[in-house]
């Protein structure tokens, strides 16, 4: 059995290609989150949540920022730390390690490469969180993240209904 740490320690990202930085989440975010949440379309929250979210509840966000059940960053232009473009997340499932993935991207930012360096960049982080690999539950037509999990090993399921689970191994 994997042992959970008490606190993970992860590193700030600065992505180059985007000249963006990734950073780690704190409560005090929760404002521009859920900003994040109302500019993206409707589909883009779909995909994310297999619902129309418009927002995270506080105790939601709270749940996302404690370090002994989940990791959350978030992600902003170099020039602008508040103006958040992308959050990920990485939650402990009921398999102890196992954590479920989750990346929600604002639409102007998607198609440019952010999502795949964002769950390179979590899968990287899942071993020191205590975890042997990924999970991804996603709409059969969600070809972005279809096409990340692919890059990042697994396979594509049969589709038999509009969601697929999808795991990878953590390296």
């Amino acid at each position: 059995m994997t042992t959970t740490p008490r606190h993970v320690a992860t590193p700030s990202l600065r992505h180059a290609d985007t000249q963006t930085i990734t950073r780690p989440a704190t409560l005090d975010d929760f404002d521009a989150v859920n900003s994040l949440h109302e500019r993206c379309s409707l589909q883009t929250r779909f995909a994310r949540y297999q619902a129309a979210r418009r927002s995270l509840r506080l105790a939601e966000f709270h749940h996302l920022t404690r370090p002994e059940r989940s990791l959350t960053w978030v992600t902003h232009p170099e020039d602008d730390p508040r103006q958040l473009v992308a959050t990920t997340n990485l939650v402990r499932t009921i398999e102890a390690d196992v954590a479920e993935l989750g990346i929600m991207i604002e639409d102007p930012w998607q198609s440019r490469g952010l999502g795949t360096t964002l769950a390179q960049y979590a899968r990287a982080q899942a071993r020191a969180f205590g975890c042997s690999s990924m999970a991804v539950m996603t709409g059969s037509d969600n070809v972005r993240m279809l096409k990340i999990m692919n890059t990042l090993g697994a396979a594509r399921p049969a589709i038999r209904s509009s969601t697929v689970d999808l795991t990878v191994p953590v390296e």
